[in-house]
């Protein structure tokens, strides 16, 4: 999940526990402080969680326990079952339940009871109005434009320019990764998604710096091609209100849409200079094969 239409947020809980929504897929975490009793109550009113002693159990007879899955893989009975030695459990309640159309806020409340005392666990779920697109699209055209002139008018830029934009495009890819795995939401995948996109870029970089002059271009272009691939992976930023990155909402999608736009542009600019490497390759194996044939 890179971006959701919605912000979740605990309003009011007590001092004996610390909690939290998770704004990716609306899980609710709940961390008992050492020292306290909390029980989370169910759909009908029954306790179905509890944390206390560094232990969350699950009570066999609740509804809710069962509904939400916690009880699989043994018959029902009564009483209270561990189910990991933690401080914290982490589930999804549908009482915190995508906001309905036409519907902005909402308020959520889950009771419980701490140390044996009834309590609640209070919060809100607040539409967030998706951005427009238009602007983004605008942002992206001078690329588009300036690939084109060259291709068209200046073709001996190719390889400089295709250089340029796979180097912007890395630059936003490599950006953009970082604002999502540095981010309170962020998993293995994105790390192993990031470091496989940094090794990428290292090598490029080094057939940039090494090579001749149609290797650089044909290395921007790749570097090009990856961010214009991984770009279009992450244009959910464009179409969601809350971007789920440490970047502010506006700097992400602006990252995604120089990575996208510049990736294009590398793109059919490291193609041209491929084309042209391969038409003087064959040039010059019809000369060596004429030398040959005359000799």
């Amino acid at each position: 999940m890179l971006a959701v239409d919605y912000r979740a947020s605990v309003v009011s809980h007590n001092g004996a526990l610390k909690a939290r929504v998770y704004e990716s897929d609306r899980a609710l975490s709940v961390t008992a402080e050492p020292g306290h009793t909390v029980v989370v109550l169910g759909y009908l009113g029954e306790p179905f969680v509890r944390l206390a002693g560094g232990r969350v159990l699950v009570n066999a007879a609740s509804l809710t326990a069962a509904g939400l899955g916690l009880l699989k893989g043994s018959p029902r009975r009564t009483g209270w079952r561990l189910r990991a030695r933690s401080l914290t459990f982490v589930w999804h309640d549908r009482r915190l339940r995508v906001l309905p159309a036409g519907v902005d806020r909402k308020r959520w409340a889950i009771p419980l009871r701490i140390d044996g005392r009834p309590a609640r666990l209070t919060g809100e779920l607040a539409r967030i109005e998706r951005p427009p697109v238009w602007p983004w699209i605008v942002l992206g055209l001078p690329f588009v434009a300036v690939a084109a002139f060259l291709l068209v008018r200046r073709r001996t830029l190719a390889p400089i320019a295709a250089v340029v934009f796979g180097v912007t495009a890395s630059a936003g890819m490599l950006l953009t990764a970082a604002g999502f795995v540095f981010d309170s939401y962020s998993s293995g995948g994105k790390w192993i998604a990031a470091a496989n996109e940094f090794v990428f870029v290292l090598v490029g970089i080094a057939f940039i710096a090494r090579g001749s002059r149609a290797a650089r271009g044909i290395a921007g272009g790749a570097l090009g091609f990856l961010g214009l691939g991984v770009g279009l992976s992450t244009l959910p930023v464009l179409l969601h209100g809350l971007v789920l990155s440490v970047l502010p909402s506006t700097l992400a999608r602006l990252s995604v849409v120089v990575t996208i736009s510049a990736g294009a542009a590398a793109t059919g600019l490291g193609l041209l200079v491929f084309e042209e490497a391969l038409d003087r390759g064959s040039e010059e194996e019809s000369l060596l094969k004429e030398e040959t044939r005359l000799g």
